[in-house]
């Protein structure tokens, strides 16, 4: 009896002319009785098993093989040669292949699952943003016909462009005759912030109403002067001063 038979594993014995020698139960029940390695060999891959196996010494290597349960699937084929003979052990990769895949595919999923929070975290800091931006221009009634809107934080582009929509939708709608404009929150200031706020204050000049400046710091007039702001307006020095003006009877 052949010490092979009882071998947990697909194990043939072959001679140098690859004619099998002896099987194991395993191998004959994944491969049925064989008579010639290569016939258990798919075509494409049976050059390169006469090769390796041929060198008649310890070697691993993969081949595409052919059983029962599937008609092509690639092993790892380990082959040690002793006194003319061949002991090859035949593994089907393909269990290995899934659970690797399994695993590339659990991976992906990972990531695609942080790309996806990552995407959720940036959609929330925008819509923070954004809320921080609208809160810098709020619309503040001081009278039924008098409102003012404090700007906060740098003078750019984006704060007034953000905001303009809903001002002068505003103004509209509440009969707004006067806006004062109050510098007092304001950082720094850049050219298309100067341009985005004189646009805003001809949109408010196109509607009938008169706008104030109050909080205007040096620095803010130098800034404002370097980007060439024309815009028609009157400037009170402090907002305390302006809500005195507009509000103190004679």
């Amino acid at each position: 009896m052949s010490t092979i038979k009882y071998a947990p594993l697909p194990v043939f014995i072959m001679d140098e002319e690859m004619n099998i020698l002896a099987q194991s139960d395993e191998a004959a029940a994944l491969f049925g009785e064989v008579q010639h390695f290569l016939e258990i060999v798919d075509e494409d891959s049976q050059i390169k098993a006469r090769k390796r196996l041929g060198q008649k010494k310890k070697i691993k290597t993969e081949l595409v093989m052919h059983s029962r349960k599937a008609k092509m699937s690639l092993y790892t084929v380990n082959c040690k040669w002793e006194q003319g003979k061949a002991h090859v052990i035949c593994v089907e990769e393909d269990s290995q292949i899934r659970i690797l895949s399994e695993k590339i595919q659990q991976h992906t999923a990972r990531l695609s699952e942080t790309d996806l929070e990552l995407l959720l975290q940036k959609e929330r800091l925008e819509k923070a943003m954004n809320r921080v931006i609208e809160l810098s221009g709020p619309f503040i009634h001081l009278s039924n016909n008098m409102v003012l809107i404090p700007l906060f934080g740098d003078l750019f582009e984006e704060v007034i462009m953000k905001n303009e929509h809903r001002l002068l939708r505003q103004t509209d709608e509440e009969t707004v005759d006067r806006v004062i404009i109050d510098f007092n929150g304001i950082g720094q200031i850049d050219e298309r912030g100067v341009a985005a706020l004189e646009h805003l204050i001809w949109e408010f000049q196109l509607m009938g109403v008169q706008i104030y400046l109050t909080g205007v710091t040096p620095d803010h007039s130098q800034w404002l002067h370097q980007y060439h702001f024309q815009a028609n307006v009157k400037s009170i020095s402090n907002l305390g001063q302006a809500i005195h003006q507009f509000f103190t009877t004679a």
